[in-house]
């Protein structure tokens, strides 16, 4: 890689002398585990599956080549498959031997954010702006449907946004068997799983709260703020094809009577805990009793000093811990330099910018916080972006990847002495020479999200692809409860805190 002027030389120089990993016995050094990955000593890659996302430079220079806004997103897992997100589709990885990833198969459907879920032989996935039509397309079709016809609601235009669902029983023919028009869109959505009911139940996260354009309500035309609710698509075990809209919950308010409006994302634990949490605009978390899923209840809101705009809520697996975060600058930005750092137009670097937030589910109350040890560039996009919390029975352990700071591994068990464990801290990418295309003046690429799941940690590169480690450390020895599967936002099952018995699950 070239070098940057004003790069962290002495940062960068101590990455690299940590870069040199301590393989475990039985694995070779794959051959792309490269310099410019430089990682905590133990942190072991051990496969990938690569499969590039351009995310910024020049248009397509041809035929066959990746368009420059077409990135890699979320993670989701059945099985011995792993579901990769992406802005033109999706793909399915077989992580049987994690050792040795294989894409088994790549379904085309070019339209963003395209973050995903699983269901047994069903992938759910997110379609966040406006598109011609309710189909997949190998080309772009971004824009709302044009003509007469269209206007006034409702109307025989065919425009979608929302969640599209897909039948990947037979690899070798994927059918896109139905698409759930939503009002706002649906930037991302939460897995909930309801068996005794024979359904799968989909909290929707909504792509914005603005006034959108035809064909009207639950099809391209969100209503305008104030917004204040979160969608439920209902998707029938027997009937997907049939999936349709259940209904709505509120989102509450804020404690002086601010109204919510719109989840980022929605965390949920089930099993014998039964909690929602909603990553909420303009500046709250709402905490919901799930107990019953198709009508959650909200129970409180809790906040952070200078935090607008949360991102991200997950639990722990006892449920007595939330973790929330936020994503200033949309992830397209530098907000993990050093503290003080001044940032243009009169901001400056704070410590909240890239932080982790702790709070106790019982009483509201923050309890912890977790600020990234290690700073990044100018060049660098980063905020503490995705994460998930590793199912172990005494010990927590969140994993999170957010961007180009890269992917590491947290201990928050003592929330008053949270610390990494191991880490992954990808060198800068290079500067752009002038304006990148969008008008956006640094590159974007990093890591999307990164999950815990059986053993292993899974990393999505936006431009890169898969990459699979394990960590080497006291903290992941013991009895990790093995999953089943494992969606973003959701944690299927509960683990009853040490003395108290099994958890259970959903």
């Amino acid at each position: 890689m070239r070098r940057l002027k004003g790069r962290r030389p002495a940062l960068v120089a101590a990455l690299l002398a940590l870069a040199v990993a301590v393989p475990l016995a039985a694995w070779a050094a794959p051959r792309y585990d490269t310099p410019d990955r430089p990682h905590s000593q133990n942190m072991h890659l051990i496969g990938a599956s690569l499969r590039a996302g351009a995310v910024t430079g020049p248009p397509p220079a041809g035929p066959g080549t990746v368009p420059w806004d077409t990135r890699n997103t979320d993670l989701a897992f059945w099985g011995d498959l792993a579901i990769q997100g992406r802005y033109d589709g999706f793909r399915v990885i077989d992580i049987k031997a994690p050792g040795n990833p294989r894409e088994l198969a790549f379904f085309t459907c070019v339209s963003p954010q395209g973050d995903v879920g699983v269901y047994g032989n069903l992938v759910f996935r997110s379609v966040d702006s406006p598109q011609r039509t309710d189909q997949c397309a190998s080309e772009s079709q971004s824009g709302s449907p044009t003509g007469a016809d269209c206007s006034p609601a409702p109307s025989p235009c065919t425009g979608f946004e929302g969640i599209q669902i897909f039948d990947i029983s037979n690899l070798n023919d994927i059918r896109h068997i139905a698409s759930v028009a939503l009002d706002c869109g649906s930037h991302t959505h939460t897995v909930v799983p309801d068996a005794a009911n024979g359904r799968v139940l989909i909290y929707n996260s909504v792509s914005g709260t603005g006034r959108q354009a035809n064909p009207g309500k639950y099809g391209n035309q969100c209503p305008g703020e104030p917004f204040g609710r979160e969608d439920i698509v209902e998707v029938p075990l027997d009937d997907p094809a049939s999936a349709s809209v259940l209904g709505s919950f509120e989102l509450g308010e804020l404690d002086d009577g601010e109204m919510m409006m719109g989840c980022h994302d929605f965390g949920v634990v089930m099993g014998d805990v039964d909690l929602g949490a909603c990553a909420g605009h303009p500046r709250g978390v709402s905490v919901f009793d799930i107990s019953d899923p198709a009508a959650p209840e909200f129970l409180y809101a809790v906040e952070a000093p200078t935090v607008t705009g949360w991102h991200s809520a997950a639990f722990n697996w006892t449920g007595t811990i939330l973790v929330t975060g936020w994503e200033p600058g949309g992830g397209t930005q530098p907000r993990c330099q050093a503290t003080g750092t001044p940032l243009g137009g009169g901001q400056v670097q704070t410590d909240e910018m890239k932080t982790l937030f702790f709070y106790d589910t019982k009483t509201g109350e923050m309890i912890g916080r977790h600020v990234l040890p290690r700073p990044q560039s100018q060049y660098e996009n980063c905020t503490m972006h995705n994460y998930n919390i590793a199912p172990h029975p005494t010990r927590n352990l969140l994993v999170h990847g957010s961007y180009q700071s890269g992917t590491a591994l947290v201990d928050f068990t003592d929330v008053n002495n949270i610390y990494e464990v191991a880490w992954m801290d990808p060198l800068p990418l290079d500067p752009p020479t002038d304006t990148s295309p969008g008008g956006r003046s640094n590159f974007r690429g990093g890591d999307w999200s990164s999950y815990w799941y059986n053993g292993a940690i899974y990393e999505s590169d936006t431009r890169r692809g898969l990459y699979i480690w394990k960590v080497s450390a006291p903290e992941v020895g013991g009895p990790f409860v093995k999953l089943d599967y494992l969606n973003p936002q959701t944690n299927h099952l509960s683990i009853a805190p040490k003395g108290k018995g099994k958890g259970k699950g959903k």
